[in-house]
């Protein structure tokens, strides 16, 4: 239990370091989401982060012709659980961005597949994600290389995103200089 006061111009004062990060970092987290669903809507575009997340994972994976894109796959490549995927999936569906037929080799299974207009929304949705971060981000100007490096140093403690990140990406690390292998 922390000894803490609990007057209103102490509440942030009373975190120690470790723990004003964690604050600050879902403060941030909350802070990119709401902003992130609020350029989507500007625009008319009804979309969480996490939908056009897996649009976009869909979208590489036909690209990169992996024939056989489901729900699981899904969820391992982008970190969303299994059973929220599905649900946003379903979402997807009903938006006629994307199909999902029984998968031949296991009938508990669907395959995933962009729609034309899903396919068309992918790009556009790309843009604005890029332009938004951008936007977002600019703030750290020469600071964003180490701020994404700390970043990536924290998650290298996840095995999964670890496991990801060095088969697919161990080039790309080697741009920084705080993360080992």
């Amino acid at each position: 239990m922390y000894d803490m006061d609990v007057s209103n111009e102490c509440f942030f004062s009373n975190f120690d370091d470790y723990n004003k990060i964690g604050f600050l970092l879902w403060k941030l987290d909350n802070y990119w989401q709401r902003e992130f669903k609020k350029k989507f809507a500007e625009l008319k575009l009804n979309f969480t982060h996490s939908q056009v997340l897996l649009l976009v994972s869909i979208m590489w994976g036909e690209a990169h012709e992996e024939v056989d894109i489901t729900q699981k796959t899904l969820s391992d490549k982008t970190g969303i659980d299994p059973m929220t995927t599905s649900t946003i999936l379903r979402t997807l569906q009903k938006k006629k961005l994307i199909r999902r037929k029984f998968y031949q080799k296991d009938s508990r299974m669907h395959l995933i597949s962009l729609t034309e207009e899903g396919k068309g929304l992918v790009g556009k949705a790309l843009q604005i994600v890029g332009d938004f971060n951008h936007s977002f981000f600019s703030p750290l100007k020469e600071q964003q290389k180490q701020f994404q490096e700390n970043l990536i140093v924290l998650l290298m403690k996840d095995d999964a995103f670890r496991e990801h990140i060095m088969e697919n990406h161990k080039e790309e690390l080697k741009k920084y200089n705080n993360i080992t292998f």
